[in-house]
């Protein structure tokens, strides 16, 4: 059963932009892009409709990418986890440091401030806060 819950959620992170935009056509649209060898598109298989044609070929296992975030303009310096891995947050060549919700994608608070990129960020051991070191020599 472990494996089971691991691979739906698998499934739905990463195909959770269909399932926000169209739930109803989840299985149109999301199943038949599930890992051919995945549980969950052994479980459901039949309930793709059968009108529907692969148009592509898909993996035929889940590869190591869970989640990605997007937001920042410029490339990534710094990345962390707060101690209780509920937040993320990164700091960017952009100036901004971002705070991500690590379990829904979603951006919690963008910082700016700093007048050059941002090098490293990290949280507090209560994660309650964060701080940034910038090439402009502030932290």
């Amino acid at each position: 059963m472990n494996a089971f819950i691991y691979n739906a959620k698998r499934f739905v992170l990463y195909n959770r932009t269909i399932i926000e935009q169209s739930l109803l056509q989840l299985y149109c649209s999301a199943l038949i892009f599930a890992p051919e060898k995945s549980i969950i598109q052994a479980t459901f298989k039949s309930l793709i409709l059968s009108w529907i044609e692969k148009k592509s070929k898909v993996p035929a296992y889940w590869n190591a990418l869970l989640q990605t975030l997007e937001g920042h303009s410029d490339s990534v310096n710094s990345v962390a986890f707060s101690l209780n891995g509920k937040q993320v947050i990164s700091g960017s060549y952009n100036k901004t440091v971002q705070l991500w919700d690590a379990a829904t994608e979603i951006l919690v608070q963008m910082l700016k401030g700093h007048s050059g990129s941002v090098n490293s960020v990290a949280f507090s051991f209560d994660s309650k806060q964060v701080i940034s070191g910038s090439r402009d020599k502030t932290i």
